[in-house]
């Protein structure tokens, strides 16, 4: 069910790419390191190191219940109102704040279709009900029917207003349908021609997106997540210096916010602010992205 997309292009002698997957209080708790597990996380960083891997934003977030297993764990991400949904028993498993979503295996897949239609029970039952729209709009979006998830998010927020975790995903899945149409059209470039030609995908399009993220941080100005899903929106756009304004927001919210420190540092390199980029990624490492030390090495080797 998994599909990842990927963007490239080169500036300043790098090659860039920007990772696209479908499958995103207090925030970013770090985990506590035993003397063993700060060996193993230096012997990686080291393998790591000589890695020749593509240079890659860290993705969006998303409010989801499936996240990957990392081989050195980064952090617990925790916002207060997300913990709240989860002790409240509205949802069918406990929501994660992640943007290392995993791939749903056959067998969950066939237990969120099945929970789909144990939804549409309970709304029909009761059409008033904000949370039971959001919680079939999860499991819309964890089956990959973007539609159905962003009209179920948009029933959410015409019931409650402010439920900002539904203005989140819907600002995150459009996001994602876009760069899906833009994918698409790329293919389509090499074999379609004239008037059967879709309409392009600009900017314009993507302020549905901003805006939503807007309403977010309205909402809920703590919830660092906003307003690094929005810098990366903006990356994206190549409005690289408004990215930079929204992650120095998420760092002065979380100082332990590796994801931040990561993307922006990405995006000071690409400004041509070198020092201040690979400072970023030097904090990023050490906060737990290891493969920021390999950016950090490739930069400095093709410098020389």
């Amino acid at each position: 069910m998994s599909i990842m997309q990927q963007e490239q292009f080169t500036e300043r002698g790098i090659k860039w790419a920007v990772r696209r997957s479908p499958s995103s209080g207090l925030q970013g708790i770090p985990r506590a390191h035993s003397e063993a597990e700060q060996r193993y996380t230096s012997d990686y960083r080291g393998r790591v190191q000589d890695k020749n891997v593509n240079i890659k934003l860290e993705p969006m977030f998303a409010l989801t219940y499936y996240e990957k297993m990392s081989d050195v764990k980064r952090s617990v991400n925790f916002h207060k109102y997300i913990e709240d949904l989860n002790r409240a028993d509205v949802l069918p498993k406990r929501l994660r704040i992640t943007n290392m979503e995993a791939p749903l295996t056959e067998e969950q897949v066939k237990v969120h279709f099945a929970l789909i239609d144990t939804h549409t029970s309970a709304i029909v039952e009761d059409e008033k009900n904000a949370s039971k729209r959001f919680a079939r709009a999860i499991d819309f979006y964890l089956v990959q029917d973007f539609s159905s998830a962003v009209s179920d998010l948009t029933q959410t927020i015409l019931l409650d207003g402010d439920f900002f975790p539904a203005y989140f995903m819907r600002a995150l899945i459009r996001c994602k349908q876009l760069e899906y149409q833009k994918a698409e059209q790329a293919v389509e470039t090499d074999v379609v021609s004239g008037d059967n030609k879709r309409k392009e995908i600009t900017a314009v399009d993507y302020e549905v997106v901003r805006k939503d993220l807007d309403k977010v941080i309205d909402l809920a100005p703590d919830f660092v997540y906003a307003y690094y899903n929005r810098a990366n929106v903006s990356a994206m756009l190549k409005d690289y210096r408004a990215a930079i304004v929204d992650y120095d927001k998420a760092i002065e919210l979380n100082p332990d916010f590796a994801d931040a420190y990561f993307n922006r540092g990405l995006t000071h390199i690409f400004l041509g602010n070198n020092k201040l980029g690979i400072s970023d990624l030097s904090k990023a490492g050490e906060l737990g992205i290891v493969s920021a030390y390999n950016v950090i090495k490739r930069f400095i080797d093709q410098s020389e």
